[in-house]
């Protein structure tokens, strides 16, 4: 063992000095409280953000795929012709959005209708597992009464359940809707505001208020029906297997979808032999897609989540700066009290390196008793006391618990910062410490701190 090292452990060990002996435990408890709030502030924020995602991505696909314009495309041919391409893709739907107003017996509220195949969206959501009442497979086509499913705070705030009707305004006419003009396409009031009424055959609550609150799914063959197909937004959802591997796989998917039927020498080749199949490809490689994964979908989100997370963590931050001041402090106190033996040490032959190595790595073996120590008091405090002591509102959050994942990676970067800041504290000290001459610690002359 190096001498600075054992000295560095006996210095701290010694019990001469009643005092110092405090600030030495007092600075231990500072680093362990600083580590202990920064593994909390991780765990919580890391915890709410996985919460979150998994609620978004119950509602929102992995990747949405939507063409420019208003070309259609078969579901199912195109399922196929992505997933030979990309194998990470696990399922496909079409979907459609639309605007509209949803009117109940308690209240309006402007909202969106959103046009699914229950079959496929079953296979790419999780819609049916946020079902409370009714069922998503009773959303059938072609009903004399065309059928909803709303979410769950948008069906309170409307006042209505499954059996009630729901009655949806727009400014699209599709072709269930009356023509209030005649046949008169010159008619002002054929741009009349039309109605729809539905019948509600289910709701769903997925804890994501922005779709609990606004959101009625339709089947999508009535949706274009009433809605009309000129003003929506048709796309697909597509889910894959892992939803971080997303934004990696949605420029394959634009390329599938484009080239799905083939490449530019199947088109040369297809050219003469069959110019129908030609033709497709070459309108289908014409086509521009918008094609997004579900982070970039919902950026704007997870950019304030940041926001929030980076302030929370620069608050808590704050104690351990605290801390190091404490370790740099008691430091400047051993310093001060042992100015007789660092001399005896640079008259020994201690080089300024050897003797500020000691200071460095007192207050190092202090950071790491104070580490080892918040890392237990912040696992008690997450795991024993937040995940099961504290209960939430599962209509407010979603949730009836704090989400505390375990998660080493969190409890390293608090070690690391630990470290990190003070090691920056106790270098003043230590360098001070370090240019002492012999001839002033030998008359006893104080250091200057």
């Amino acid at each position: 063992m190096r001498y600075e090292l054992l000295i560095a452990l006996r210095h701290v060990a010694a019990r001469r000095g009643r005092s110092l002996s405090l600030v030495t435990g007092l600075a231990v408890a500072g680093v362990a409280l600083g580590v202990a709030a920064l593994i909390g502030g991780l765990s919580i924020t890391s915890g709410f953000e996985e919460a979150f995602r998994d609620k978004l991505l119950g509602v929102t696909a992995h990747i949405f795929a939507r063409p420019y314009t208003s070309a259609r495309y078969d579901a199912r041919e195109l399922e196929e012709q992505v997933r030979a391409r990309v194998p990470g893709v696990v399922a496909l739907s079409p979907t459609t959005y639309h605007k509209t107003i949803l009117s109940g017996p308690l209240s309006t509220v402007g909202g969106f209708v959103k046009g699914i195949e229950p079959a496929g969206a079953a296979r790419v959501l999780k819609l049916r597992e946020y079902m409370t009442a009714g069922d998503l497979a009773a959303l059938a086509p072609g009903a004399t009464q065309p059928r909803a499913v709303l979410g769950a705070q948008l069906a309170e705030r409307l006042g209505v359940g499954v059996g009630d009707f729901v009655t949806a305004l727009s400014s699209s006419r599709g072709e269930g809707a009356p023509a209030a003009g005649g046949a008169d396409p010159w008619a002002a009031t054929d741009a009349a505001t039309a109605s729809h009424t539905f019948l509600v055959v289910g709701v769903f609550r997925a804890g994501y208020d922005e779709y609990d609150s606004r959101f009625a799914y339709l089947h999508i063959s009535d949706a274009e029906r009433l809605f009309g197909t000129t003003d929506n937004v048709r796309g697909f959802e597509l889910k894959v297997r892992d939803p971080s591997d997303a934004d990696r796989l949605a420029p394959e998917v634009a390329s599938a979808i484009k080239w799905g039927l083939g490449g530019p020498l199947d088109w040369a080749e297809q050219l003469t032999r069959a110019p129908l199949s030609a033709t497709r490809l070459a309108s289908r490689a014409a086509e521009e897609f918008q094609v997004l994964g579900w982070y970039e979908q919902n950026a704007t989100l997870y950019v304030s989540l940041l926001y929030q997370r980076l302030a929370i963590l620069v608050v808590l931050s704050v104690m351990l700066i605290l801390a190091a001041c404490n370790v740099a402090s008691m430091l400047i106190m051993m310093a001060l009290e042992r100015t007789r033996d660092v001399a005896i040490l640079k008259a020994m032959g201690a080089t300024d390196a050897s003797v500020r190595l000691i200071f460095q790595v007192e207050g190092l073996l202090i950071t790491v008793a104070g580490a080892a120590a918040g890392c237990a008091a912040g696992f008690l405090f997450c795991e024993g006391l937040l995940s099961r002591g504290v209960s939430l509102d599962p209509k407010v959050y979603g949730i009836d618990h704090f989400p505390m994942p375990f998660r080493p990676l969190d409890y390293l970067t608090a070690v690391l910062c630990a470290l990190g800041v003070v090691g920056v504290a106790v270098s003043f000290p230590a360098r001070r410490s370090a240019q002492l001459r012999p001839t002033e610690g030998l008359r006893e002359d104080h250091l200057d701190a």
